[in-house]
């Protein structure tokens, strides 16, 4: 699995907020999407949000997150997570998490 980091812009819902999105693919060649290759996807972005959990503390969904905030409801500051299908994605804040995400998993 190959995880990368790129910085958002416009194309990404939330890029207001959050300066950073972390996407987890399988590699960088094309290669047949079989269930074992999706699961492995699901794995390690399990691994990954779990890690978050650890070090930032509990966040949700990204839509929830943008919901809440425009409520005005206490949100988690440092990041959140977006899935759909296969698509999944870790938003982070600013670059301080961004950098402390690369001394774990880059």
């Amino acid at each position: 699995m190959k995880v990368s980091i790129r910085k958002t812009d416009k194309r990404y819902t939330g890029s207001d907020i959050f300066g950073f999105v972390v996407d987890i693919s399988h590699s960088s060649f094309a290669i047949i999407h079989t269930k074992l290759n999706k699961s492995q996807k699901l794995k390690k972005f399990h691994e990954v949000r779990d890690w978050c959990i650890q070090t930032w503390g509990m966040s949700c969904e990204r839509e929830h997150y943008l919901q809440m905030s425009a409520d005005e409801f206490d949100v988690n500051v440092h990041w959140c997570w977006h899935t759909e299908y296969y698509d999944t994605k870790i938003y982070l804040r600013s670059e301080k998490e961004a950098n402390w995400f690369k001394l774990k998993w880059l």
